[in-house]
């Protein structure tokens, strides 16, 4: 630490790209080379990693929380490295972290992110901070669950949502009238996953998105293409997404969560 900078001089468990492009993050963007700007709920951060990584902010316990600096990822890696296709996709992603981000958030973000790609998720999410977030300096907040609740799914649709401005509207109105988002902090991932999925647009891989990377719930297995390719490749066969899940959850165990991060990215990106 210095004053409100992180210096982070061991990178070895600690790679900004790889973090940010695994599919846990829509919210940020590469300024140069090196450098990129993260936001989260209503908060910011500029990190350069060259050499040493810098995380510069103005609330340097959120972003220490956020970027999980505090988890001994040599560690996890050890323990993972025995599991079957862990070697090489751990190699391949060795700096990736698992993010701790605001549940309401990911909620949002990964009802988006259905059956969408990469920079049109980015685009409506964006589009729906600048209507509805806060404006700070420069940017501007995600928005609050009343701030959206209180537009229709017709403006959501003006935003490029697609059929997913339904349930935009809908999970919004659940949450500003009660819906419980810190009640899957004391459930199993199970048991979690199927009490998110009674909201709008939520199902069982988007459930486990936002456990995973909202909730940090390691015992849940987020299965889309590309997890179903590194399945086929175990076994040699097709499966159900709720097969998959629960083999891949009974092969990986507690640390299902990591090893889908470092199993999806290396095969998605080789």
């Amino acid at each position: 630490m210095a004053d409100n900078d992180i210096i982070i001089k061991d990178t070895k468990d600690f790679d900004i790209r790889q973090t940010l492009d695994c599919g846990q993050i829509f919210r940020y963007a590469q300024t140069d080379e090196n450098t990129y700007e993260v936001f989260s709920k209503d908060k910011r951060c500029i990190v350069k990693q060259d050499g040493i990584a810098v995380i510069k902010s103005d609330d340097r316990e959120y972003w220490h929380r956020f970027f999980d600096l505090d988890n001994d990822y040599g560690q996890i890696k050890d323990e993972l490295a025995n599991k079957p296709f862990m070697k090489d996709a751990i190699e391949y992603g060795k700096g990736i972290r698992i993010l701790n981000q605001d549940p309401y958030e990911m909620l949002i973000s990964f009802i988006v992110s259905a059956n969408n790609h990469i920079p049109r998720i980015k685009g409506i999410l964006s589009r729906i901070c600048e209507g509805l977030g806060e404006g700070k300096d420069g940017y501007h907040a995600f928005p609050s669950p009343e701030a959206m609740a209180a537009k229709d799914e017709a403006y959501y649709t003006a935003l490029g949502a697609g059929y997913r401005a339904a349930y935009l509207s809908e999970t919004a109105k659940a949450v500003a009238d009660g819906f419980d988002l810190e009640k899957p902090r004391y459930l199993s991932g199970d048991e979690a996953n199927k009490y998110l999925c009674t909201l709008k647009g939520v199902g069982p891989k988007v459930a486990d998105c936002i456990l995973l990377f909202a909730y940090h719930k390691s015992d849940v297995f987020p299965v889309d293409t590309w997890i179903r390719k590194v399945y086929k490749d175990m076994t040699g066969k097709e499966g159900s997404n709720k097969e998959i899940r629960k083999y891949l959850v009974s092969t990986y165990g507690n640390l299902s969560g990591y090893a889908q991060q470092y199993l999806f990215f290396s095969k998605r990106e080789s």
